[in-house]
This record gives structure tokens, sequence and C-alpha cells, in this order.
């Protein structure tokens, strides 16, 4: 197990919420939550990733709810936490003087038996070799804070009710009642140990033995472990593709077998800003990434659910929507909340308008997903060709429309670059997986369609002035998405206007060498714009593709470092501060490390056939 490292826990807290980076994730197959370093679970949503939250006392530290379990006297303690092994059991220790005086296992129960669902978290509290004082505190919300709650006592705990719904704690200590939730101040002797238990609507509670913590813990370990065992990875950054992908698995709803972005919704891509979204739905342009990086690892059954699934959903729908609900439940309808915000960011945002845009992009990522799910081996079968042959009937002519591209401009849509090139992707893509797999198809319709395409972005959407296409039909901005231009074949990578658009980008909106603003132009937010990691990771691929290894390598490492301690990754970190900054953990970062770990261990595969003893890689 790798330990972070240990931090006062004085350090943990700013203006009263915890760093995000102090923070591990816990999750079953249904839902997760976050822990920060000092003991405090601070976003929690039951029973589903998109349900509303009963703890978010990281969106607001006086209204949000949180559960708490820490030693009683801080002064000079230092706390850490890791993974229990191979897992997404989370382990928070309390440290004084080098030694262990508290430490916090938490986990939700997880199964391989993705119809049993059990919304608990389980907290196992152990004390170190000498007593500590243990402080408990329980402060749960419903509908976001607006429902009344009442509370009673019951078995070796308390229910927390409202008009609809029900929230239990159990833990055999003696609790008080205190503005709306319970706490507890209690002795534990030294190498002894208490369970407490939190359940989402249940009716009543019973003894805590009832609950079989260690049982379900057990399954919970075998389960995770199982799942790791099943794939296949061997090349270098083996540690961190593992962490990677049990991130993402902790973020399938396996109902569904969709993917949430991000368990959470509205931390801030800048402090104190309003670049405050909700993630916690499934993204289509997500896919591609989902489907080719857990199969090349070996989790082909996830790659392929997902994509099966998220066919059905579209099929369903009768269109492609821009954002899913991952439980099929939830509500994409956009609200803000009279709530303080991470470190005063506001507004904080509930729902996603961005479900109402057109991102015509997607389109073209499902096509591509699907394309490199063929390449693995996966099953295309007949269903799956007639949804190509489809949404390629509707994108014949949906092409030529603006859209909201896929940053989610909330201005007046445009013809964007990206977006036509994800189009031509779609074309060109679906022309091969026809010919490798001997399909029928209107080929020479869909080549026809791609060459025009390919002629309006020429035309249209590059400036020989700057020598690099551009952000929008007309416009004089560059933007970083074209750092996928290398990667999907649309000119050769000698090619002056493709490397003519990856100099400007790295002149425009790359920070420190490696890290990248998104674009420069006004998108009508009052707060800068972040460094966006995946744009990060798709620059390592390029950087392989020119056969630049060595600094690819390099540049992998130095974004190692933004993750934290635990290996979990945010959406963005501040070019100026380095912070973690948006939601977190975010899918998206985790698969561009997976999928740049594997790329790059190829490389360094082949080259190690051609070196000779003594070369230096």
């Amino acid at each position: 197990m790798v330990y972070s490292q240990p931090v006062r826990i004085d350090r943990v807290e700013v203006d009263g919420y915890p760093l995000i980076k102090y923070h591990g994730f816990i999750a079953s197959n249904r839902t997760g939550g976050l822990v920060a370093a000092n003991g405090k679970i601070d976003w929690m949503c039951m029973p589903n990733f998109d349900s509303a939250p009963i703890l978010a006392s990281i969106l607001d530290r006086k209204r949000g709810g949180y559960f708490s379990i820490r030693p009683r006297i801080t002064d000079e303690v230092y706390v850490q936490q890791y993974y229990k092994g191979l897992t997404n059991i989370l382990t928070t220790e309390f440290v004084k003087e080098g030694r262990t005086i508290l430490r916090v296992t938490d986990f939700i129960p997880t199964s391989e038996y993705s119809t049993v669902n059990f919304p608990e978290v389980h907290r196992f509290a152990e004390a170190g070799k000498s007593d500590v004082d243990v402080v408990v505190e329980f402060y749960p919300i419903m509908n976001y804070g607006r429902d009344e709650i009442r509370i009673r006592k019951e078995g070796d705990g308390y229910l927390f009710v409202s008009q609809k719904k029900s929230i239990g704690l159990v833990g055999n200590v003696p609790f008080k009642k205190k503005d709306g939730g319970v706490y507890s101040i209690f002795n534990l002797p030294s190498r002894s140990s208490q369970w407490f238990i939190m359940l989402y609507n249940v009716r009543h509670l019973d003894r805590i033995t009832d609950y079989k913590s260690y049982e379900r813990m057990e399954e919970t370990s075998a389960f995770w472990k199982n799942w790791v065992s099943q794939g296949n990875y061997s090349g270098i950054y083996g540690e961190t593709v593992i962490r990677s992908a049990l991130t993402l698995k902790g973020l399938f709803y396996e109902p569904t077998g969709l993917m949430a972005a991000a368990p959470t919704a509205s931390l801030p891509e800048s402090i104190g800003g309003d670049r405050n979204w909700d993630y916690r739905f499934a993204w289509i342009r997500d896919t591609a990434y989902v489907v080719e990086a857990l199969s090349m690892i070996g989790y082909k059954r996830e790659a392929t659910k997902f994509l099966y699934d998220l066919m059905e959903r579209i099929q369903g729908d009768g269109d492609i929507k821009t954002i899913y609900t991952i439980s099929g439940d939830g509500e994409t309808e956009e609200t803000t909340l009279d709530w303080e915000g991470y470190r005063n960011s506001r507004p904080v945002r509930i729902g996603n308008k961005a479900s109402d845009q057109l991102q015509i992009d997607e389109y073209g990522s499902i096509v591509n997903a699907i394309y490199y799910f063929s390449r693995i081996g996966g099953l295309i079968n007949s269903y799956l060709w007639d949804f190509v042959v489809s949404l390629l009937n509707k994108l014949k002519t949906l092409w030529k429309e603006k859209d909201s591209s896929l940053w989610e401009f909330r201005g007046p849509p445009q013809h964007y670059v990206y977006s036509k090139l994800m189009c031509w992707t779609a074309f060109s893509r679906a022309i091969e997986i026809a010919n490798d797999l001997h399909f029928s198809a209107p080929i020479d319709q869909w080549k026809k369609t791609a060459d025009e395409i390919k002629r309006s972005i020429l035309m249209n959407g590059y400036d020989r002035e700057t020598n690099s296409f551009t952000q929008y039909y007309g416009s004089k901005y560059v933007d970083a998405s074209l750092l996928r231009l290398p990667q999907l074949g649309f000119l050769s990578l000698s090619d002056r206007r493709l490397r003519g658009t990856i100099k400007r980008i790295e002149d425009e909106l790359m920070v420190d060498g490696y890290l990248f603003r998104r674009y420069l132009n006004d998108d009508g937010l009052k707060s800068r714009d972040n460094s966006f990691l995946l744009l990060s990771f798709w620059y390592v691929e390029d950087q392989i593709l020119f056969n630049n290894l060595q600094k690819a390598r390099e540049i992998f490492e130095n974004l190692m470092e933004k993750s934290n301690d635990l290996g979990l990754f945010s959406e963005e970190v501040d070019y100026e501060t380095g912070e973690m900054v948006g939601n977190f953990p975010q899918a998206i970062t985790h698969l561009g490390v997976i999928r740049s770990a594997i790329k790059l261990s190829v490389e360094y595969k082949k080259n190690s056939r051609r070196v000779r003893p003594g070369d230096i890689l």
C-alpha cells in the first residue's frame, strides 16, 4: 500500500473547507463520496450518484451536512490517507509524535451482484497503542437542506426522518442531539475499535452487530481485488494505471452501465469564481476514452456494457443527447442553490444546462469509440452496426449546423472546427470499420461526405496568416481542443498546417511547458479559465506520435505530480498555484492517464527491442 505524505491536520482546511487535494474517494457500484484527510465525509449522494446529497459541507460549510470522526485533541496531529491494497476502501490515520493514535477506515458495501444495493457507509474507528478521546459528529441533510428533519432514538442509533425519506446512524456509543444533528465524545481504549454506520432510507434501526460490518468489508475487499485481477496491463506506471482504473470503476453505475464524469457537483474551476458545474452525468464524448482505455487494459466487460447500454439509451430517446442521467431517474435541468459554495465560489449549480445544447462532436466521439472497440476485438453485431448507419444518416446533414462545442459555450453557436473535425472522423472511422469487418454500407456516399467536410474545414477553419486552424469559422483564436489533430488522421503528421496549429497552441495556450488553457477568447463567464488536465495528456500522445518519446515521458511524469498523494486527479489545476480545482475525482483525466501510460509503454517496449546494452533511453 502507498501512504500519502503526512500533513498537519490544521492545514487540511482553508476557510473552513478541506482542500480538494486532501480528499479520498470511496465508491460502490451505484454511488461514491469524498472523505477529507481530517476524517470528515463532506460529500455523499444517496442512493445514487445523481441523487440529492445527504452530506454536502464541501459546498456549504454551515448548511451542507457532514459526518466526522476525529481525535478530540488535534494539537500537533498529522494525518495521512491510503487505500487498503487494490481496493476503494480508504483509511485515514491520525498520527502524533510518530505514532498512530486513531485510524478510520471507510467503505461503501459493494458486491458482484449489481442488483443488490447497499446505500450505506461503514466507518471503522481503531485506537492505536494508547487510549484516545474521539469526537463523532453527524449532521445529514435532505433535499438540499430544504426538508425539515425529525430525530429520534432507535436501537443502537438515531433516525433522521423527513416527510419522504430517512437516514440512520448506528454506533454503540452515547450520542447527544444538537442543532439538527448528533454528536458523541467518548474514550476509545488502546487497541479497541468501534463501528459507525450511515444508512439511507431505512425504517428502523437494529443492534449494530446486525449490520455485519466485518463481513461487508471482506465482501467489498474481495469485489475490488477480483475486479483488478481481471485486468491484463503489464507495462510501465502499473500502479498509476491500476489506481486510475479503480477510480473509473468506482464511477460506473452498474445497473445502467453508464459512468458518471465525476461524483461531485459545483466544485469550482477557479476559486471564488462562477465556473461551477454538476458533473454527476454521463457525457457521450467520454465514451471513446472509456471504451478504448478500459479495453486496452483488459476490462472489456465494462467497455462492452457501457457501449451497448449507451446505444440502447440513445435509441430509446430517438436521438443523441449531450448528457445522460446515469440512473435514468435524475434530472438534468439546471438550478442554483442559495449556498456559500466551495470557498465562496458561487453560484452552486445542480443539474446541467448543457443538456439542452447541440454538441455535434459527440456523434464523432461515439463512432470513434466503436472504431476502437472493433480494433481490440470487441463485439460489433448487426444492431450496433445499424446504430452506426443511423447516426451517419443524420450526421450527413447535421454536420453543417452550428453548435456549442465540447467546451459547452453558453453564447451563440458557431461552426467550431473541432466539432467539424469529429464529424469528419465519424465518416472516416465508419468506412474503416465497414472495410475491416466486411459490413455493407454506402461507402461511396460516406467518402463524399467526409471529403466535403474536410474541404469545408480547410477552406473556412484554417488561417493562412497564423498557419493554424482556428477555434471556429471566421475566428482568429486558436483552441486547445485541436491538440487532437495529430491523433485523428485528418492530415499527415508532417503537414505544415498541423504542425503550425500545434506550435500556435504551444505559444499561446501552454503554461510551464505542459499545461494548457483551453482558449483565450471571452466565454461570458466572469472568472478565469484554468489548466484542463486532459489537454496535457493529449499533448503527451502528440509527442509520442511525433517520436519525441523522452519529452512525452517527462511531461507524463510532471503530470503525475498533479495528482494527490492517493493518485487521484481533479479536472483542472490552477496554473498559478498548482492547486487542484474542478470536480473530483474526474473520470476523463484518469482516462487520459491510462491512455498515455499505455501508449508510452508500447513505445518503450518497441525501443527496448532496438537498443543495445548500455544505451540510455
